[in-house]
């Protein structure tokens, strides 16, 4: 079968590789269908993703058709379209003993430290598959990973109807969170970002409002936005530790703040302005078995057009000008799908 290998940074080929083997008692053999291109799979291509040895087969967001099957599996069988969690853990750790994988002491990611889905089989264990239901197409079960990075922190941040959530950054993940935030929680919710493309697919979307975050202050616009009540959860979806810091120090009293993004640079926060303003700084990771939910969401229309994220298609042999259109135009992507 063939793959696509990044050998190094920025050298991505497409070569054959071994078939993976019949699968163990409680693996499976899945045939990749439709896949999407991360922030975390450009990094890897660009060779500024810590924790990657070359060369790797990229990419975790997938669906595919069940090939094979364990002797142990018995949820999913042959011919099953399933979603895969690409969160592998110990099932050892302290973490992984009280439910917590996705902080696993020694948690890996598909496509990351292991090699992933930009292949045409892959083998994985069966308690990371989950079947669908035939009326939603490969593309759209391809997405079922980054909604539910957004289910995850959505339930970190305990959102309720009664919030009222700003979400900065109006990627892939900030706008699957939108979907989350208003079509599960109902909750109102406003996108900021600098690219206006990104802020028309907010409004597409039915975002409350939309800020240009590089025009006005951002937390500021938004009190305006809801007759000077301020935003009750601020979500830092970009991944920049100078725009963290700023809205820790914006936030109104009792507000909390959600961090997706990894951001290695450290930030100056007064202990005190967290004490006397009663802020709760979260950070979230992955998802913790949230695909069945959002499959569910899905299936049941709370959120009613998750293909609305994807912007561009193109087959996996033609990755590489995937990559290069990303690197090229980031701000007219949102989320591209490579087709099988």
């Amino acid at each position: 079968m063939q793959a696509l290998i990044v050998k190094k940074p920025y050298e991505l080929v497409w070569e054959d590789i071994q078939q993976p083997t019949e699968p163990g008692p409680d693996e499976v053999l899945i045939r990749v269908k439709a896949a999407g291109i991360c922030g975390t799979d450009v990094h890897i291509f660009q060779g500024s993703h810590g924790a990657v040895t070359y060369p790797r087969i990229p990419g975790h967001e997938f669906s595919g058709e069940v090939v094979a099957v364990g002797e142990k599996v018995s949820h999913i069988k042959v011919g099953d379209p399933v979603a895969v969690d690409p969160v592998v853990s110990c099932g050892e750790c302290s973490m992984c003993t009280i439910g917590r994988h996705n902080i696993c002491h020694t948690v890996k990611c598909l496509g990351v430290q292991t090699d992933g889905c930009f292949t045409e089989v892959v083998k994985i264990k069966a308690n990371r598959v989950y079947p669908f239901s035939p009326e939603i197409d490969w593309d759209t079960a391809a997405l079922v990973e980054p909604f539910s990075v957004a289910a995850q922190i959505a339930e970190r941040l305990r959102i309720n109807e009664k919030d009222r959530v700003l979400i900065i950054g109006g990627g892939t993940i900030g706008l699957a969170l939108l979907q989350v935030v208003q079509g599960v929680y109902q909750a109102e919710a406003i996108v900021a970002d600098l690219v206006e493309s990104k802020l028309k697919l907010a409004q597409e979307m039915g975002a409350k409002g939309v800020i240009n975050s590089g025009q006005v202050n951002a937390v500021k616009e938004a009190q305006k936005v809801w007759d000077n009540k301020g935003p009750s959860v601020i979500v830092e979806a970009v991944g920049n530790s100078k725009l963290l810091q700023s809205l820790i120090a914006d936030a109104p009293p009792g507000c909390r703040v959600g961090v997706i993004g990894f951001m290695a640079e450290p930030i100056q926060i007064s202990p005190m302005e967290i004490t006397k303003r009663e802020l709760e700084i979260i950070g979230s990771r992955m998802n913790r078995d949230k695909l069945p939910d959002v499959l569910n969401w899905f299936k049941e229309g709370k959120i009613s057009n998750p293909q609305k994220l994807i912007t561009h298609k193109f087959k996996l042999k033609d990755a590489q000008k995937a990559f290069e259109l990303i690197e090229k135009d980031p701000g007219q992507v949102c989320k591209v799908i490579l087709e099988y």
